[in-house]
């Protein structure tokens, strides 16, 4: 029977040491070759196919690994699979994993582990759900897999490859102990193993002795992993402030969601090497289960009313940080389309009062959810909120932490309106806010109908005739109004080099080192 590991409570002496900051370089971790980074959110749970928050993905990538990752540019890469290919009906995705990858518990990852947490993929995650939900995993040798498909579907792999909410292969045996529950022991394969979780405070990770990596260049969350730290902290500090003084004077090795209006002090300071990284964007999310948002002429009487550059430059203050393009796929995108962007940021007073009178609004509050964990989030609130009120609206925000956030938006009782982040999913319809049973509850016969076409296409290059016909269905439907691009700054001391940054997947820290 395999062994399952369970988090261990702190030490006291690592409580002690845990507190202690000194000078630059002078980490907040028990000993020297540990590097600690001030993140700005707690997640809810680390297990990757029970959340779509990134600060669970950013997390967790450095324990569990996915069987298959897609990159920025659209390449599908092996990762726990040594090769994968789709046969030439589409109807099937066969996999062969690699040879002696190993567990953090110290088996043997096999077949078994592959089926069963493709299985647990298929049953809990919302790609899972809307894209796969007849789908059946099946062992066809000592080493191979197969995704049986009920019907033909060419884009399977960017699907799948998904890197929000990705199959993560972890033992047979905490899959079936989590059951439709999200796992608790993170066993996984990856170069870091998680050690333990202090609640507020800290997340922590070790170096996996054992680790077998891909083989590769290092390209996104592909190719080559290597674990050049003996523990990785990640210290919840939720205040912007205080994680840049942190970061100034030692506290901590890295920082990140860093405040724009600091970034000339952050990149002048000769000891940090400070990156501007694209980040997805921010959007406010619409309830369109129930109340007055219901109403699509009252979603878009709020676009109508929104001004996105006002909302992005409160949120991100320097064009530098940010864009006002409402495409769905960012322009590096295959998916990019330039069509049916004629409402977005329009700014017509006479329009939103037309959509009001047509969607018949009595003064309905409409709540708005945000967090100052993440101060862009409640930036882009505040702005939002004001404008609403301008137009007529009878908006409000409600204020909370965002973990708070993350349960409230799930009660449709709660909320009008959330503020989020979203990354740019490899393939669009992948996005979280499209996904019928994700917290805004998205259901349009429209975006159906174009959904289906693509997922029936005969090829990727089919697929892609499409993309303007999706466009045009998000814009009449409107799950959400997207603000625009967002870029973050993460900062590090200059001692350390490795860092890369990947548009689809976020911050890659785990083949980070000291110079």
């Amino acid at each position: 029977m395999k062994r399952l590991i369970a988090a261990v409570c702190v030490s006291a002496s690592l409580l002690l040491t845990g507190c202690m900051g000194g000078g630059l370089g002078d980490s907040k971790g028990s000993g020297p070759n540990d590097f600690t980074f001030a993140f700005n959110a707690q997640p809810t749970t680390l297990d990757p196919m029970m959340a779509t928050a990134t600060a669970t993905r950013d997390i967790s990538r450095n324990f569990l690994e996915p069987l298959i990752a897609a990159t920025d540019d659209g390449q599908v890469k092996p990762v726990l699979a040594s090769k994968f290919s789709m046969s030439k009906d589409n109807r099937a995705m066969n996999f062969t994993l690699r040879h002696g990858v190993k567990f953090h518990n110290g088996d043997t990852m096999d077949v078994d582990d592959a089926v069963a947490s493709v299985q647990a993929w298929l049953n809990k995650t919302g790609s899972g759900k809307q894209f796969f939900a007849k789908a059946t995993v099946e062992k066809t040798g000592d080493d191979t897999l197969r995704l049986n498909l009920p019907e033909p579907l060419a884009v399977a792999p960017t699907l799948f490859a998904d890197m929000l909410q990705g199959p993560v292969i972890q033992p047979k045996e905490v899959m079936e102990a989590a059951g439709d529950s999200a796992v608790t022991d993170y066993t996984g394969t990856g170069p870091y193993k998680f050690e333990e979780w202090q609640t507020d405070q800290f997340v922590r990770l070790s170096k996996f002795d054992d680790y077998v990596s891909p083989a590769g260049e290092a390209k996104d969350a592909t190719g080559h992993k290597e674990a050049h730290f003996d523990n990785i902290f990640y210290y919840f500090v939720t205040d912007q402030s205080t994680r840049m003084s942190g970061l100034q004077t030692g506290e901590y090795d890295a920082a990140n969601v860093l405040p724009p209006d600091n970034f000339g002090m952050l990149d002048g300071n000769k000891d940090l090497a400070v990156e501007v990284t694209e980040l997805g964007f921010n959007a406010a999310v619409f309830n369109k289960k129930t109340g007055p948002m219901a109403n699509p002429k009252m979603r878009q009487a709020v676009l109508a009313a929104a001004n996105t550059e006002d909302i992005q430059k409160a949120a991100f203050s320097d064009r530098k940080f940010y864009d006002t393009d409402g495409a769905l796929a960012p322009p590096y995108s295959p998916w990019n389309s330039k069509k049916y962007l004629e409402r977005y940021n329009e700014k017509n007073p006479g329009d939103v009062k037309r959509l009001l009178d047509e969607a018949g609004y009595k003064g309905e509050p409409i709540r708005i959810l945000t967090s100052r964990e993440y101060e862009d989030h409640y930036n882009n609130a505040v702005v939002l909120n004001q404008q609403l009120i301008n137009a007529g609206i009878k908006s409000q925000l409600v204020v909370t932490d965002w973990a708070t956030v993350l349960q409230d938006r799930t009660d449709p009782k709660a909320y009008e309106i959330f503020i989020t982040g979203s990354n740019s999913p490899t393939n669009p319809l992948t996005a979280v806010y499209l996904n019928k049973a994700w917290p805004g509850w998205t259901d349009s016969k429209a975006l159906d109908t174009v959904s289906d076409k693509i997922l029936t296409a005969s090829s990727e290059k089919d697929a892609l005739t499409h993309k303007d016909e999706l466009q045009k269905a998000f814009y009449d439907y409107l799950p959400i109004v997207k603000f625009g691009k967002k870029s973050g700054i993460i900062a590090f001391n200059k001692e350390f080099t490795g860092y890369r940054f990947s548009a689809v997947s976020g911050d890659l820290i785990y083949n980070m080192q000291r110079k």
